[in-house]
């Protein structure tokens, strides 16, 4: 799977000729030459990583490439920094007449750079003969990378469970049943059963069928996998559902044997199961072939991937298996660890018990981990000690069946598309339960270059793209929050082991914690990227100046037992620094001479100022000081004409900012002031803006700044007063989130009316607006708003009604501290609700009669209610009729 890591290079190779073209010209044709071979290369490495496994001289040729790859990477950004420190400016860099003249390269310095270049030729061509010794071969772009057979057959028995192993999966498995056994669903339907690996798909999938195939006929369960050929695919549906043999078969063409299958089940009442679906082709090829005569047919799919599902059948909500709790857990890894006995509590002891609810926790609630670490249990004494030195000492690839959980969960990565492969092993940088912060990933993606912009977006919307992607995929978890918009992000622990080793074994990235790692596992000098994890000053000092080669460096849970100083000098190369929470007081000025330098995060270090050697970085894109002591920014960052994201503290004075940063995305937290009506309007390109302290002296500058910028998507708006005049949807055309904290004045201009919102809106929360029912009556209009917050003082009025047919998307609805005495949901509002969450509205004295025909609400939550109102809404209380039907409520205790 090297060759994600070395079309990264390539592509960076090629990035470098394109963009510094008038500096690199006295040696292009070097430079070319290097990366058309390696690009020859890279067709050669598929074939070679499917021949690694038990063949080191493969492996090492692998390794050959890679190291040749990365070399020359290094050769050339560092003939591009020996350049730029004397002096020389390429376009891109500086708009100056110097820009377009090409000044003779220091002989010396060619001298030394064609001998270097001289000795990756001289590597370039042992490795092409080497390949030709070992038999390495060209599968060409499009060939996918074969999976050893014998993990799909000891995925099936590993897998295989009785019917006491189905822990957790009862009412998703009623759901499904109800839905293929409803006699009043005529139409054929496809049930699609969708989770990362391991998460008993299958197990779920065998047992409905076993439990309902009596009521079909036919009945077929066809295995698909990733491997998988259309022609045997249907070759097994005619088989099953005709019974003609394999020669019967071949001597009919292909479009007469899907004729005989459609016809051979155009009158039959037939079940289907699709076993393990990857790719939307296969129900586009058999799905034409699978007749609707209107008689209750169906077909269940499992999948791992959210297209597959909505590919086959857009109208019947996938169904999305869950992790299982910790009650779950223990409750299936104790019937894997005491396969034959009825009662478990007489041979687990108390103390056993808490153990083994440790080593469950350490599964992440997977079921396959939990059946595999059960399984492992089962063969050894049940004793403390025993059990203990597992729940230390779990190291899954030094487990039997342990590597195989790995494996499967390999397959997702083994089927990712090129580009998606380097992102998803950047999750291995973050430490164990992190929560990532999506935008924080999205920004240092792109400034890693692994995002390439696609026809039509921002380079932000493309990284998005690529995330939704792999949540598709469930191979990235959402973590929603209190108005469950995405803002963290995170991956399955066994995921993560995987990515870790897999990121190592690439040369894409080592992961370190110290200061237990150090001394048994030093990184060495051709480390690319280092992901520090914990640990002191000192140890973050020593580490480093072994790796010289490191492009990214990043330092997470750091203890501040004293203050660390910023190495600079052995670090000429970086393009990544991401030192949040630190103990970093100074950065030194020698960071200026970091030219590559793309992402510089120093969010809450104790740092009080910058250098004005930042402003000595052409490429510098993200710059993120926020929770800091800065209170200045150096004007010179204001001229970086490459930056795109810039979040600073709420202190920061922005008097200085220069008019017409046009790459500028994203801007925030920002206080208000003068610059408003000088520069805000200028940035043309901003598509997220935070300001703090708005007044009414700045409301004219803002009307007349904020309509200029055509892309803004997310605004923030905090201060003493908020001009409600701005809300003009045909100003704000794709403004798509909208946060207001403060009072909204009111229209200056006679028969204006009430507040006008943005008509794209999809998220919106308020706080001290002090709207009446007349502007909330506007909101329930908008035709996309999903989520709606409303936070003390937005609302004045003691009643809001929600009329028929109002709020037609909403999704996710809270209110906060309001002084609501009466709630009014009519019959057809909010039709689509999910969740509802009312916290500390002390005077609501009852719940709407209107919940109970919101028949999609499945989450309701009631914080710091009065003891009154908390007792109406429990069973048996008089609002309980109202939200029976719902799965899921909180209600405090009394």
């Amino acid at each position: 799977m090297a060759d994600a890591v070395v079309s990264y290079v390539v592509n960076r190779v090629g990035n470098f000729l394109l963009d510094e073209a008038v500096f690199l010209s006295e040696v292009k044709d070097q430079v070319e030459w290097v990366k058309d071979e390696l690009l020859a290369m890279e067709c050669f490495l598929k074939d070679a990583d499917a021949k690694s496994k038990g063949d080191e001289r493969v492996k090492n040729w692998v390794r050959n490439v890679r190291e040749i790859a990365c070399r020359a990477e290094d050769l050339i950004e560092s003939f591009v920094l020996d350049a730029q420190r004397r002096g020389r400016r390429s376009e891109g860099f500086v708009q100056t007449a110097l820009s377009c003249v090409c000044v003779p390269s220091d002989s010396i310095v060619l001298h030394q750079f064609g001998k270097e270049i001289e000795a990756i030729k001289t590597k370039i061509r042992d490795v092409n003969e080497r390949r030709i010794t070992y038999g390495i071969q060209n599968l060409g772009e499009e060939a996918t990378r074969k999976i050893d057979d014998t993990v799909w057959e000891r995925r099936r028995v590993v897998l295989h469970a009785s019917d006491a192993d189905l822990v957790g999966m009862d009412e998703e498995k009623n759901r499904i049943l109800e839905h293929l056994l409803d006699e009043s669903r005529k139409k054929r339907s496809v049930v699609s059963i969708v989770g990362m690996g391991g998460l008993g798909k299958t197990t779920l999938a065998k047992r409905i069928f076993n439990q309902v195939r009596a009521n079909f006929s036919p009945s077929l369960l066809i295995v698909v996998s990733r491997e998988y050929s259309v022609e045997d695919l249907l070759r097994d549906l005619l088989r099953q559902v005709t019974g003609l043999g394999g020669e019967e078969q071949e001597k009919m063409p292909r479009d007469k044997r899907e004729e005989r299958l459609y016809q051979d089940l155009m009158d039959k009442k037939y079940l289907i199961m699709l076993d393990d679906v990857w790719d939307t082709d296969v129900w586009r090829i058999l799905g034409p072939h699978l007749p609707d005569a209107k008689n209750g047919s169906r077909v269940v799919i499992t999948t791992r991937s959210i297209d597959v599902a909505r590919a086959a059948d857009s109208t019947t909500p996938p169904h999305e298996l869950r992790f299982l709790t910790e009650e779950e857990s223990w409750e299936l890894l104790s019937k894997k660890a005491f396969p034959n006995q009825e009662d478990i509590d007489a041979v687990c002891s108390e103390q056993l018990r808490e153990v083994g609810k440790q080593i469950a926790r350490k599964c992440g609630g997977l079921p396959l981990a939990l059946v595999v670490i059960g399984g492992l249990l089962s063969t050894k004494d049940p004793s403390l000690k025993e059990w203990r030195r597992l729940a230390e000492t779990i190291v899954w690839k030094d487990i039997k069946d342990g590597r195989l959980c790995l494996d499967i969960l390999a397959l997702s990565y083994a089927d990712l598309p090129h580009h998606l492969k380097c992102c998803f092993l950047y999750f291995s940088s973050f430490p164990e339960d992190f929560e990532i912060y999506i935008e924080k990933l999205t920004r240092l993606w792109i400034a890693e270059g692994l995002v390439e912009r696609r026809a039509g977006e921002t380079l932000e919307e493309s990284a998005e793209g690529y995330l939704n992607e792999l949540v598709r995929r469930c191979m990235v978890t959402v973590v929603q929050h209190g108005n469950n918009s995405w803002q963290d992000c995170r991956i399955h622990d066994l995921l993560r082991d995987f990515s870790i080793a897999e990121a190592k074994e690439v040369g894409f990235l080592v992961c370190r914690r110290i200061p237990e790692d150090q001394e048994a596992s030093r990184p060495d000098s051709t480390v690319r990227r280092l992901s520090l994890h914990a640990g002191v000053a000192e140890d973050y000092v020593s580490l480093v100046k072994y790796t010289p080669r490191v492009r990214t460096l990043m330092w997470f849970n750091a203890r501040r037992r004293r203050v660390v100083n910023f190495t600079i000098p052995e670090l000429k190369l970086l393009r990544v620094i991401d030192l949040e929470g630190a103990p970093l007081a100074v950065l030194p000025k020698q960071v200026g001479d970091l030219v590559h330098l793309r992402y510089l995060g120093l969010r809450w270090t104790k740092i009080r100022g910058l250098p004005s050697s930042v402003g000595n970085l052409p490429h510098l894109q993200c710059l993120d000081v926020q929770w800091t002591r800065i209170e200045r920014m150096p004007r010179s960052v204001w001229k970086l004409e490459a930056l795109r994201h810039v979040d600073v503290p709420e202190e920061v004075d922005l008097e200085m900012v220069e008019p017409g940063l046009k790459n500028l995305q994203v801007l925030k937290v920002v206080r208000a002031g003068s610059w408003i009506e000088s520069c805000l309007g200028t940035i043309t390109s901003l598509r997220e803006l935070e300001l703090t302290g708005l007044k009414v002296d700045h409301h004219d500058a803002l009307s007349s700044s904020l309509p200029m910028l055509s892309h803004l998507k997310k605004l923030r708006l905090e201060g003493a007063s908020i001009p409600a005049c701005l809300w003009k949807p045909s100003s704000f055309a794709s403004l798509e989130v909208l946060s207001l904290k403060g009072q909204l004045t009111k229209p200056q201009q006679p028969g204006s009316g009430g507040v006008q919102w943005p008509l794209n809106l999809t998220q919106l929360s308020l706080s001290g607006t002090k709207l009446d029912q007349g502007s909330i009556s506007a909101l329930q209009s908008l035709p996309e708003l999903a989520v709606l917050t409303l936070y003390s003082g937005s609302y004045t009025g003691n009643e809001m009604i929600c009329s028929r047919g109002g709020f037609p998307q909403l999704q996710f609805l809270a209110l906060a501290a309001l002084e609501l005495e009466s709630l009014v949901v009519e019959a057809g509002a909010m039709s689509r609700l999910r969740s509802l969450k009312i916290y500390g509205c002390k005077k609501l004295v009852m719940l709407p009669e209107g919940l109970q025909y919101m028949t999609a609400l499945k989450h309701l939550a009631l914080h710091f209610m009065p003891p009154d109102f908390c007792s109406r809404v429990r069973e048996d209380g008089e609002d309980w009729p109202k939200i029976r039907h719902i799965p899921s409520i909180y209600i405090p205790d009394p």
